[in-house]
Formats: C-alpha cells, structure tokens, sequence
C-alpha cells in the first residue's frame, strides 16, 4: 500500500504549525504533504517548501485543491468551522478518502455538551460526515479528541494572569479537566495518520489524555512551578450565560462563542472519560507539571 499523501488545512495557525512541523520530522513515512493556502496568504508559508512540505495555493471550497491527496487534517479556527461541510464535499469530490475535522477537543456525545454554542459547527460537521459515509463506502474519517490543551489551561483565554499571579476562572475548583500538550496532541495526529483500519470502519475515534485533574489540582501545580501563591476566585459561569445570551440577541458570535467558552473547563465539561488510545503510540505524554515547567518554570 502506498504510503498516505496529506494535505493540512489551517496549516498557519495556533496548532496548525506545530502539527506542519511534526509531519517535517516524519515526512519520510508520507507520500506527500501538503499545505493548502489562499492565494492572499502563501507568504505565510515561504519556509516550508526548503522542509519538503508542499504548498497548494487555491480555494478549499474547490475539488481541484484536493488532487493528489488521500488524506486531509482540518485545524481551522472557530470563524472557520462553519465552512467544513463545504470543503468535506469539495475534498471527497477530488479524491480524498480520509478526513480529520477540526475536533482537537472534548467528548461531545456525554450529556448535553453537544448543544452548547462553543460546539454547535463541530456537531453540524459530524452530522455531514455521517451523512457522506453512507453515500461513499470508500470515504472513512478520524475524530480525534485530546481534551483541552495544557498548554492553554494556564492562560488569559481562561482569565489567568501568569504575571499578576491571579485566577478568576468561571466554575468550581472540584471540576474535573482533562488535558493533553499541544506538543503531544500534534504527534498523536500525526501517528494516527499511519494507523490501520479495521475491516469496514468508516468512522474511527482517538481518544488521548495525558492527565485529569482538577481545577484547584491544576492551579496547585502552577503556583509549585512558577513558586508563588495565586489569587485565584471563582465565578458564577451563569453571569457568563447571561454574557452569551446577550451577545447571541446582539448577533455578536464572536463574543457569543467567547463567552460559551469561558464557562467550559470550570464546570466539567473539558472532562473526557476513557478509555483513552494513548499505549498505541510510541510515546508517553508530557504530565501537567511538566508542561508547566516547560512554559512557565523558571528558566
């Protein structure tokens, strides 16, 4: 069988990079790996052509964009989600067989998660890859989910101050979290690329999960790290709803989607049960402490 070709949607952003730079490290065992970029971006990956990853200047709404590729990993950011149905149709119409949508998350099936605002497009995308598998017996696609990224747990998306020393995350110091480097998440993506499927599957789910934790856990190996106390108090993640729900009437989605995504970690739903995937890869995750020690000890 020959070896996966891939192209990377979303290859200029926060994980999109660091998922670009780990298939360099392994190009040898890919066929071809790709970048698509919009005409008006392609200086934004002028490096990667001297790294053997190729850049594919064209529209991700159009088939063509997608020849040559068996394989297509979607880290689009959230104003981008929304397209992916559309870029799913053009990429199976120019040959692709395996998708990866943006996913990179928490389990959304387990209560009531799936309805909230902050994953409305994920939901939307699964419906549509559901719906395309049934119609091409040859199409498979991989949902990966690694929890939150330990990476930005610690930081102003969650309304921490790493040099104040100061918290004020919306939720409860005994929710519980799960998490994963983005480091770890992009190797994991990448080895997963290289695994085989079983018999018929068309639909396969990765879980990993380096840690669960909670929150007072995870702030307590902060302040061990950085070796001061923090001023941490807890919000009420209503007054956070009561923020979405005006952004919503505003027709604000942008703040909408912000303030949904406050009030996540803190009230349990950045927890992932197992069982999680993580012995069928050769590697062992980064802890949370020593992700922190990485980013945040003292150099």
């Amino acid at each position: 069988m020959a070896p996966p070709s891939v192209l990377v949607i979303g290859g200029s952003g926060a994980v999109g990079r660091p998922l670009v730079q780990e298939f360099v490290k392994r190009k040898e065992k890919f066929g071809r790996i790709g970048v698509l970029a919009d005409a008006r971006k392609v200086s934004k990956f002028w490096e990667l052509p001297k790294q053997g990853i190729e850049v594919v200047v064209g529209s991700f709404l159009e088939a063509a964009s997608y020849k040559g590729f068996d394989t297509v990993i979607c880290v689009c950011g959230n104003a981008a989600m929304k397209l992916q149905p559309g870029i799913i149709d053009a990429a199976i119409a120019g040959g692709v067989r395996h998708f990866y949508p943006t996913e990179f998350g928490t389990d959304l099936s387990y209560g009531t998660r799936g309805k909230l605002r902050y994953f409305r497009d994920k939901i939307i995308t699964r419906e549509h890859l559901r719906e395309r598998a049934k119609e091409n017996p040859e199409f498979r696609y991989t949902i990966v989910l690694t929890g939150s990224f330990t990476d930005w747990t610690a930081s102003d998306f969650n309304q921490i101050d790493l040099k104040k020393h100061t918290a004020r995350p919306y939720g409860t110091a005994d929710a519980l979290v799960t998490v994963t480097a983005l480091a770890d998440v992009v190797k994991y993506t990448v080895e997963s690329v290289l695994l085989p499927w079983e018999g018929n599957q068309q639909r396969r789910e990765l879980r990993f999960g380096a840690e669960t934790l909670t929150w007072k856990a995870l702030l307590e190996t902060l302040e061990e790290v950085q070796g001061v106390k923090y001023d941490t108090v807890y919000l009420d993640p209503h007054e956070a709803e009561a923020k979405e729900e005006e952004a919503r009437v505003k027709g604000d989605v942008e703040a909408e989607v912000s303030w949904c995504a406050l009030k996540l970690l803190g009230t349990g739903v950045g927890h992932m049960r197992g069982p999680f995937d993580n012995e069928r890869f050769s590697f062992k995750p980064e802890t949370v402490k020593e992700t922190f020690q990485r980013l945040h000890g003292k150099k």
